[in-house]
């Protein structure tokens, strides 16, 4: 992975327009626009209502123009909240706005470049095409099959995919970039420039970077001006994705995760690309929900009678010797239970 993968879909404003965002007339008036208490910051309801003007000029002149007239969800303010607040303690103030805005502007023209048909929505077809413009063999190998390389981004756009209709509309689009941005950063920032695969020590480092990146978004997650916005629900937003905070143990990931998980995404190699990593975090971010379904005492790990129920809910009950040999297996720290990356483990083993 290198620095020029990041153009097309994952493409940034230039570091002079970054520089000069924060003199933009346009922007300081909308701020004062939505600034409606004059307090000098914008709070997430303020903030939702400025993203709403930016969405309907999105949609303007395509077929959804007339029926998309609700805010954006609130996990899309979850994550542009951590990214571009995530230090400010529930405020928004001009700084942090212009570069927002800034952010958003650069997203619409891509949008509107990807959205070829102009019906409003992103499909898989045209998410597919845009991951490859982007210089990003989605598959992993080259000289596959178009509808190999579709049924890839279908799962990546599927998690996106809120309303479960099939396509992705613009805020859901934003959802995907701004996550898969912490996920290129960590990559681009961790592995030396022309290293084009990593092995297990290096995959480590690169999912440690990952959790760092997400913490922002843990904590707004849990910010009490996230919980009176209607709808919001933490659990749903943060289950999928891992960072430190949300484990009572924070431990790095054994070593032996990162070689499993390289066994299971690198197609027979000792180490694994930037694409094939990108189809593993869609496979950590699967069992993160997994994990976080099983724990339902919050406590961070799985012992044998949540193990147990979570085989059980899934259609695969085992018995007592069966469940204490999984346990004694896998639980590499002696703890008699399970932590994340130990459960990963056993699910790179044994999911297909």
């Amino acid at each position: 992975m290198s620095f020029e993968r990041k153009r097309g879909i994952f493409s940034e404003p230039d570091v002079a327009a970054k520089r000069l965002c924060t003199t933009s007339l346009e922007y300081r008036n909308a701020f004062a626009v939505f600034d409606r208490d004059g307090s000098g910051n914008i709070d997430i309801s303020e903030l939702n209502q400025a993203l709403l003007a930016v969405k309907r000029s999105v949609e303007s002149g395509t077929t959804h123009a007339v029926c998309f007239t609700q805010p954006f969800h609130t996990k899309t303010l979850l994550w542009l909240a951590a990214r571009f607040a995530a230090d400010t303690y529930g405020m928004i103030g001009f700084p942090e706005f212009s570069e927002m805005m800034q952010y958003i502007e650069r997203l619409k023209d891509i949008f509107a470049q990807i959205d070829t048909d102009r019906t409003g929505d992103l499909s898989v077809a045209e998410l597919s095409r845009a991951l490859k413009l982007s210089g990003f063999n989605v598959t992993g190998f080259a000289g596959v099959s178009d509808a190999l390389s579709m049924a890839v981004a279908e799962r990546i756009g599927r998690a996106y995919d809120e309303d479960r209709n099939g396509v992705l509309t613009f805020d859901e689009f934003v959802q995907l970039r701004l996550e898969w941005d912490c996920y290129l950063s960590a990559w681009v920032s961790h592995v030396p420039a022309g290293m084009n695969s990593i092995h297990p020590q290096q995959l480590l480092t690169v999912l440690d970077a990952v959790k760092r990146s997400l913490e922002p978004v843990g904590n707004w997650g849990v910010h009490p001006t996230m919980s009176g916005l209607q709808g919001f629900d933490p659990y749903s937003c943060l289950n999928p994705l891992f960072y430190n905070s949300i484990f009572r143990c924070q431990r790095s990931f054994l070593l032996r995760t990162a070689e499993l998980l390289i066994i299971k995404f690198g197609s027979g190699s000792a180490a694994i690309n930037f694409e094939q990593f990108c189809m593993m975090m869609e496979f950590v971010k699967e069992q993160k929900s997994k994990f976080v379904a099983a724990d339902i005492d919050r406590s961070g790990s799985i012992d044998m009678n949540k193990l147990a129920t979570a085989f059980a809910v899934s259609g695969f009950p085992l018995p007592i010797n069966s469940l204490l040999e999984v346990v004694r297996h896998y639980d590499q720290v002696g703890s008699g239970s399970l932590e994340f990356d130990e459960f990963l483990q056993m699910m790179a083993e044994t999911y297909d």
